[in-house]
């Protein structure tokens, strides 16, 4: 094995060589594998939080990295491991034996593991064996004994990768791949160490992360929590959680942060309390609530979930309204078109025969603008409609699907809508229209908007969406219709004043002061249903 000396032309060839394998590999292949290294700076700033530091006596601090990779977190703390031998007067031989002893590194691509190596030899002068194996880590068996376990393990969704093999998976139902390196954490830090992982966004809310939540919540102070979109090429945004194997204290408060990647900053961090994670349904990491609004939209949740049925005060959404979705097609369907370009077909060539009946289609989110009565410039033809034609011809509330911001619109124009938008029909249609121009103002209340924001769709930060469920677990007041009248007067009023002639690119006064006023009744409503939600001012609690 050739000997590489620190800042000779070699690092240059082998951070090329590096970057061509890695952004050489086909994009399927990437996604495959799930092979997207860590960035160089994050590596920095994860070993930072862990307090991995030359500062520090890193003298027994044993460092794993079970899904290694090229290498870029242990070439990060070999830095620092050689970085502390030099300040505490170590010689080359010790310091060399301490990246021997310390670091470890498993991956089952044997090219990673060379590159991983190739990284660690440049840093040493000798050819001394190292622990970088090639090798599945979740296959091996594992005692506690780990004092640093970092890792930006692969992410393999269940559902399209067979992981029952493993057992992290027999023990458990559904789990991603991510989820079974975090219980790997969890086995084998020992009492005191540290875990610093790089995991895809979904552990955030999930469902099928819950146990894992759980465990770590349970079994470890949380000290950081980073939320950052745009640090892999990837559709999936990044959290970075930094944590030490040890209860955490009552009153623990974890420091969070929520932005891009390319504008993180040290200062910018917030504090949200352990515990409160620890009593979210599903110990979901709903960081959010923290901030000065979130308490009183946790209060309501809490209501919808907690109050008997016999003394409800809130009933959710799905009670009054069936939802559903439209056609399971795609955009580019050819049986979709552009109604002026058909148009100008048709006059061009005269069909010779009677053609397809068409109807007016909304596509998505780009259609519909809140309180605005949807207008469509395409069409799509009879025979492409799956779902029955009375979903589409009868009156319903359209709701956009891939967003992170609710938005509803009334269609009294029978449209036909693809699955990017939700369909809402009243289940008594007997309440008739006033109860459908009821939840459009509640479904564009800034309320239920922050709501569904801050419980929900702030956690994904690539391709949001708003789930059937959740909108179906939406809370209503129950109150009676003649309690209704006023915010059913407004919402007329908006639908009228923003389906006026000409597109609405933003609200002008006089249509801002009258959503502010449907805001202020719609606050009033829920407060006087669950008190203590609006403050002196009339608006919502935001402390």
């Amino acid at each position: 094995m050739a000997k590489f000396e620190v800042g000779s032309p070699i690092d240059e060839q082998l951070k090329d060589h590096i970057a061509w394998y890695e952004t050489g590999l086909p994009l399927m292949e990437r996604k495959k594998r799930g092979h997207y290294s860590t960035p160089p700076l994050l590596v920095e700033r994860i070993l930072d939080a862990c307090g991995y530091i030359p500062n520090n006596d890193l003298t027994r601090v044993r460092v794993l990295d079970p899904a290694c990779g090229s290498g870029n977190f242990l070439a990060g703390a070999a830095q620092r491991l050689l970085a502390f031998g030099i300040r505490t007067g170590l010689s080359v031989e010790e310091r060399t034996s301490l990246v021997q002893r310390n670091l470890w590194g498993f991956d089952p691509d044997p090219i990673s593991c060379f590159l991983a190596e190739m990284q660690l030899r440049r840093m040493i002068h000798t050819r001394v064996p190292l622990h970088i194996h090639q090798a599945d880590s979740l296959a091996l068996p594992w005692e506690p004994g780990v004092d640093l376990f970092i890792a930006n393990p692969p992410y393999l969704a269940a559902k399209n990768n067979d992981l029952s093999g493993y057992r992290f998976a027999q023990q458990r139902g559904q789990a991603d791949s991510y989820l079974l390196f975090l219980s790997l954490a969890l086995q084998v830090v020992r009492p005191g160490g540290w875990i610093g992982l790089v995991l895809p966004d979904p552990l955030l809310v999930r469902a099928n992360a819950a146990r894992e939540r759980t465990r770590l919540l349970e079994e470890t102070t949380l000290h950081q929590l980073w939320h950052l979109s745009g640090v892999f090429a990837a559709d999936v945004g990044a959290v970075i959680i930094i944590a030490q194997k040890c209860p955490p204290r009552p009153a623990h408060q974890v420091s969070w942060v929520r932005e891009s990647w390319q504008s993180v900053s040290s200062g910018a961090q917030q504090q949200v309390q352990q515990a409160l994670f620890s009593r979210q349904p599903g110990s979901e990491f709903r960081y959010l609530l923290n901030l000065e609004h979130g308490r009183g939209l946790d209060q309501l949740q809490r209501c919808l979930a907690e109050t008997p049925q016999n003394g409800r005060r809130f009933a959710p959404l799905g009670e009054f309204v069936s939802i559903s979705r439209g056609e399971e097609i795609g955009r580019e369907s050819p049986l979709i078109q552009n109604i002026l370009s058909s148009q100008n077909e048709q006059q061009q060539n005269p069909p010779a025969c009677d053609i397809s009946e068409y109807y007016p289609l909304l596509r998505g989110g780009v259609d519909l603008h809140p309180y605005r009565s949807p207008v469509s410039g395409w069409q799509i033809a009879r025979e492409a409609i799956r779902k029955p034609l009375e979903r589409y011809l009868s009156p319903k509330l359209l709701v956009v699907k891939s967003t992170d911001r609710l938005q509803a619109a009334l269609d009294l124009q029978g449209h036909a809508a693809l699955q990017t938008l939700y369909l809402l029909h009243l289940r008594d249609e007997r309440q008739g229209l006033d109860q459908l121009y009821f939840f459009l103002a509640l479904l564009n209340s800034r309320l239920l908007r922050e709501y569904v924001f801050i419980l929900h769709t702030a956690y994904k930060w690539v391709q949001p969406q708003i789930e059937q469920h959740v909108l179906a677990c939406l809370p209503v007041p129950i109150i009676r219709i003649e309690h209704q009248q006023l915010i059913i007067k407004q919402a007329k009023a908006l639908v009228h004043a923003c389906s006026s002639t000409g597109p609405v690119v933003e609200w002008d006064g006089h249509i801002a002061g009258m959503y502010e006023e449907q805001e202020r009744a719609i606050c009033a409503l829920y407060d006087s249903v669950l008190p203590g939600l609006l403050t002196d001012k009339g608006v919502m609690k935001y402390d």
